[in-house]
């Protein structure tokens, strides 16, 4: 069975993944969901368990190694949306919590869809992070242009989750 593993962060943009994973589950496709703890404060890890009809991962001091049983749940693991915070932990190497544990852990490929205001966006220290991942064979979908929650225009909008999914597929 095709399968992905989805980290969600805090962004705005979370409620968006929603749909993603709507659209993939229906496709057939096995998610898990890994949240992060900003992540929770955007969407309930309970609305992820009714989509995906699974454990929601949301903490590294769960029983078990969850970072290592989300590894070997796919060989896909996509963060959507993708804050500054977390292309930064994972450009670094830091693990801190389950998701860039889980990162650092997972053998596969990793997909980024990054979401964050235009200014965070166009800062030299995330496209630093940024090419730094790229370089580390990350797979990046490109935000859009626009108009930011906050009002900004420009780079930094999440991709459209018909893009994002379209990826995914074709790398399952």
């Amino acid at each position: 069975m095709k399968s992905v593993v989805i980290g969600v962060t805090g962004s705005i943009a979370a409620y968006r993944t929603c749909d993603l994973i709507r659209s993939l589950t229906k496709k057939g496709v096995s998610v898990h969901v890994c949240m992060t703890e900003s992540a929770e404060h955007f969407v309930g890890r309970i609305t992820f368990e009714a989509l995906t009809g699974q454990r929601v991962y949301t903490s590294q001091w769960e029983s078990g190694m969850p970072h290592i049983e989300l590894k070997r749940l796919s060989k896909l693991l996509a963060i959507v949306p993708a804050t500054a915070d977390i292309i930064g932990k994972f450009a670094s190497g830091i693990a801190d919590d389950l998701l860039s544990s889980t990162y650092l852990a997972h053998t596969g490929t990793v997909l980024i869809a990054p979401s964050m205001n235009p200014g965070m966006y166009a800062s030299k220290a995330v496209q630093r992070n940024l090419q730094r991942l790229r370089e580390d064979g990350v797979i990046l979908v490109d935000p859009a242009n626009g108009e930011a929650v906050c009002g900004d225009e420009g780079q930094g909008k999440l991709a459209t989750i018909e893009q994002i999914e379209s990826r995914i597929l074709e790398l399952i």
